[in-house]
């Protein structure tokens, strides 16, 4: 018996099916018995060197009928369905056309065909190579790569997951839902037809005639039809299928979003707004300190529920993983800054950690919608206004006086010595500010100076941490530090280092 091996080596398939309209958006699927006979006898003219001359051997007039004679049953694979949308020229107007398609994987099981009659040797042979010759059904882009293959070991039934000619006898198998494709009569059945139809007397009613045999109505056009009035093919019936309702096309489940994972950055800048017109509800700059250890306070609490990973903690709170406190000065800075106006308020916040934020940290850095501030609206909104590497960051002009590169330096906050000062040695106010260089990796200064003027204008920033280590004096001070050769910033120094005092910028 012949059974028909289909492969899609495109992925897809392309066919409308008969009574629907292009832009229905309905797909023939599987390919109707009429369809499959038309592609046979088309590949024959196309690609067979005895029918070239137009006329096809006696033997294929006799498989066709003998296919027509039965029903075909088909397996087929997993298929989804799919369309494109796209304007051609109708008309002279362009008009939106429809394109749907069945998409089935690139390395599909082979959708397979079997017409179940028995084949003469000839027939056989004809039908093999018709086979191997057909390059695509439906439409012309819907490629195939086709053979003959055995039949099956089985007779093929909607229980084995075929669709498969419903009996109507029979009830609706469970599990199956029903469709009519469009097949032939059989060759019996067309001449009865066409003896019980009035014999044409004129011109048109020849013209109109279906054709006199099966064989030769398979090879009408559609615009025959439709110049002749016929509403379906002669020799054509619609056949009710059962399909299993794992063959029917189904609906592709969304595409899963996978998010890319963040590039680790030294820097985030966070916004901070109110909701009254005016900034004067914003935090004043000398209350640099205590809007730090609020942001601090906020991020804790974040990365707890957003992400309690040891990394983040460490990135964000200094703490390693037995909650102790992290030497060195790799974790977060936090650093109030006022960016918009030169009104002394704060309106954003710089984090920056030398050891890198990880992309957990950054989202818990997005993650934050507000923080508090004392005496003022309450709430303040922060929103995350971006993050990259210092050669991003110092392209924003506002930040320059941050993130300059500059031989000289000078307090932009209060310096609060972490010691107690000494008048000789390593704890003197120069030996403090070396020492604490050092720990940053950066070049001793050739100059310390202690700025009077700017020493005195600090005196009303806050320079106690709330629930932190309190400094070891309540002193400050204004300093500008020479150094040998250009270092770039931030450059953050002394008590309070990572909550926003001892914060210098670069004097051109």
């Amino acid at each position: 018996m012949p059974t028909l091996s289909v492969r899609f080596i495109g992925g897809h398939y392309h066919a409308t099916p008969w009574n629907k309209a292009q832009n229905e958006g309905a797909v023939e699927w599987p390919p109707s018995p009429w369809r499959l006979l038309r592609a046979l006898i088309a590949t024959g003219y196309a690609k067979l060197p005895e029918w070239q001359e137009g006329v096809p051997p006696p033997v294929a007039r006799s498989l066709i009928e003998r296919l027509a004679s039965v029903l075909p049953a088909y397996k087929l694979p997993p298929a989804t369905g799919a369309h494109t949308r796209h304007y051609m020229p109708t008309d002279a107007k362009p008009t939106l056309v429809l394109d749907a398609r069945a998409v089935v994987h690139p390395d599909h099981a082979p959708l397979l065909v079997h017409w179940p009659v028995d084949l003469p040797p000839d027939e056989h042979a004809l039908f093999a190579a018709l086979a191997l010759r057909l390059g695509y059904l439906g439409r012309a882009e819907s490629w195939t790569e086709c053979e003959f293959v055995t039949s099956p070991a089985t007779p093929p039934s909607a229980v084995s997951g075929w669709t498969v000619p419903h009996d109507a006898d029979e009830p609706t198998p469970p599990y199956c839902g029903q469709l009519a494709l469009i097949a032939p009569v059989s060759t019996p059945a067309y001449s009865a037809w066409l003896n019980t139809l009035p014999k044409p007397k004129s011109t048109k009613a020849k013209n109109s005639a279906p054709a006199p045999t099966l064989f030769d109505a398979l090879h009408v056009e559609t615009s025959w039809l439709q110049k002749n009035g016929w509403s379906a093919p002669p020799g054509s019936r619609l056949v009710i299928y059962d399909r299993p309702v794992g063959n029917a096309i189904t609906v592709a489940p969304p595409p899963k979003r996978v998010p890319r994972p963040r590039e680790t950055v030294a820097f985030a800048l966070l916004a901070l707004s109110s909701s009254a017109r005016s900034r004067s509800p914003m935090p004043l700059r000398e209350r640099t300190l205590p809007q730090a250890e609020l942001l601090h306070r906020a991020i804790a609490s974040k990365v707890g529920k957003v992400a309690d990973s040891p990394e983040a903690v460490a990135e964000l709170i200094g703490l390693d993983s037995a909650r102790k406190p992290i030497t060195g000065h790799l974790h977060a800075h936090i650093l109030p800054l006022t960016l918009l106006a030169a009104d002394n308020h704060l309106d954003h916040i710089l984090v920056w950690a030398p050891g890198g934020l990880s992309g957990t940290s950054q989202d818990v850095l997005r993650s934050l919608r507000k923080t508090y501030m004392k005496g003022g609206v309450g709430e303040v909104e922060v929103r995350f206004a971006g993050s990259g590497s210092f050669d991003d960051l110092r392209k924003i002009p506002a930040l320059r006086h941050v993130l300059g590169e500059a031989k000289v330096w000078q307090s932009l906050t209060p310096f609060v010595p972490p010691r107690h000062q000494k008048k000789n040695g390593r704890n003197t106010l120069d030996g403090q500010i070396r020492a604490e260089l050092s720990s940053r990796g950066l070049p001793e200064p050739g100059n310390i100076e202690v700025l009077p003027s700017e020493s005195v204008c600090f005196r009303h920033f806050a320079r106690i941490r709330r629930d932190g280590v309190r400094p070891p004096a309540d002193l400050s001070y204004g300093v500008r530090l020479t150094f040998l050769r250009p270092i770039a910033g931030p450059l953050a120094l002394g008590y309070a280092a990572h909550f926003g005092l001892g914060l210098f910028s670069p004097v051109d």
